[in-house]
């Protein structure tokens, strides 16, 4: 073996795991959290539509090491059953993924890459069409068309939108995978080659299995891969082994940025446009909120109203009268034990829902480039009242889902549509939203306090 090529590769690797360090995690990072976003998204959609049931052992699920879900086919009969199993722990893996692994070179080992790998290709997202190799990327591609095909216009808009984040996500987080699975096969032939090189004789050849027996007794417990066992021999002892280690170190050049000078703080900046993406994405959520809600507040106002009733409202229509406004007196939990009691206007709920769904919409429909143009003022401004708004409604649509399921005879209960899991959509997006507003105001401050002090950086 040549002692000056581990040396050198040792210097290259180490180049490059701080560039992996200080670029590619944080990257990648961000890639999954918004990933993760988006699918939740789409997911709240499909409950909310009642095309995936809701998975009453979810919360059993053990969260440990990633495991992708089931990949078998399975019959149309299953179907039903398989969505909502498989969807729902994909859903709880990504989550996993996002909030509990830690983005270090030494964590990501080769087989948690491929974990991760096998999971964000789970749903092929870049070739979503019925006639998938894959059985879940085939349902999920049925399932989209008929969401396509069925919503409204501004429906159509955000389940296109949601669909191509996922296709331009995953494949942004496959380009970084890529790079740490380059980084992390150069690293264990390295390390093979340093706990081996004093066991085989000057000027012999090894196999494969002479090399699994070294690394028994010098590694053990070291996983196998044979492939890059070969790959390591072709390069250290074969006729091409020269031009093969070139090709090695040259794979693991690092282009140097060019130096900042008027952005310091696009990659800080980053942090806000993907809050943005975030809280905007619950456009259809809302959407399919108000639908929801008009259709439990007719079912409530027929049965409550008689027939004098009717015909008066009826007879004020033709007037050309206002309605009066709809006031439903509905219940809190307040900060005490004592629940409190207020009215909700029905009918400016249902306006200021209109109101958030349009212009997340609008949002939605503009192009990234826009959006990144936009002052870091005119974007905290949107994500922080959009968090506000989304919380504020979060309270009164609980309290109203309530008060509908109360307010209607229990033998007619099962005909008010329930908006639960769209309510912890809502929820689940306005805190990853508010973490990526604090995560900017945190790495902002930082970066006055190091500019104060005279350092520098790319911010």
């Amino acid at each position: 073996m040549d002692e000056n090529y581990q040396s050198t590769l040792s210097e290259a690797l180490q180049s490059q795991q701080e560039y992996i360090e200080k670029s590619i995690f944080l990257s990648l990072k961000e890639d999954l959290r918004m990933f993760y976003d988006a699918f939740h998204t789409l997911y709240g959609m499909l409950l909310s539509k009642g095309m995936v049931k809701e998975d009453p052992y979810k919360q059993d699920i053990k969260i440990g090491e990633i495991q992708v879900p089931e990949t078998a086919a399975f019959s149309d009969g299953e179907k039903d059953k398989q969505l909502t199993i498989r969807l729902s722990n994909y859903d709880v893996q990504l989550d996993v993924l996002v909030n509990f692994y830690q983005f270090t070179t030494t964590y990501f080992t080769l087989d948690r890459i491929k974990r991760v790998l096998d999971l964000i290709k789970y749903i092929d997202w870049l070739n979503l069409a019925p006639a998938s190799s894959s059985p879940i990327t085939r349902v999920m591609a049925e399932i989209i068309n008929q969401l396509r095909t069925g919503a409204e216009a501004f429906g159509v808009g955000g389940i296109i939108g949601l669909t191509q984040r996922l296709a331009k996500l995953s494949r942004s987080v496959l380009g970084s995978l890529k790079v740490l699975v380059d980084f992390n096969r150069e690293v264990y032939k390295l390390e093979v080659r340093r706990a081996i090189s004093s066991r085989i004789p000057q000027g012999q050849s090894p196999s494969v299995g002479d090399i699994k027996k070294h690394m028994a007794i010098s590694m053990p417990g070291k996983p196998v891969y044979t492939e890059l066992l070969e790959e390591l021999i072709k390069e250290d002892y074969s006729p091409l082994g020269p031009a093969l280690r070139e090709q090695v170190l040259k794979s693991l050049q690092v282009v140097e940025d060019k130096p900042k000078t008027s952005t310091p703080d696009v990659p800080i900046r980053h942090f806000l446009v993907a809050g943005v993406q975030v809280i905007s994405a619950l456009a259809p959520i809302l959407q399919e909120i108000g639908e929801k809600l008009d259709a439990n507040a007719a079912i409530l106002a027929n049965r409550k109203i008689g027939l004098w009733e009717r015909l008066k409202r009826f007879w004020d229509k033709l007037m050309n009268k206002e309605p009066k406004p709809t006031i439903y007196k509905v219940t809190y939990q307040g900060a005490g034990s004592d629940p409190i009691i207020e009215p909700v206007n029905f009918n400016q709920l249902r306006t200021k829902l209109d109101s958030r769904a349009k212009q997340f919409f609008d949002t939605q429909s503009m192009p990234l480039e826009k959006i990144n143009a936009l002052p870091d003022e005119q974007l905290i401004s949107f994500l922080e009242r959009g968090i506000r708004d989304i919380q504020s409604l979060y309270k009164v649509l609980n309290a109203v889902d309530d008060y509908f399921k109360q307010a209607i005879d229990p033998n007619e209960r099962n005909q008010i549509k329930g908006i639960k899991p769209e309510l912890s959509t809502l929820k689940n997006t306005y805190i990853r939203a508010n973490h990526q507003c604090s995560d900017y105001t945190l790495l902002k401050e930082e970066a006055e306090q190091l500019k104060k002090l005279g350092i520098t950086g790319n911010g």
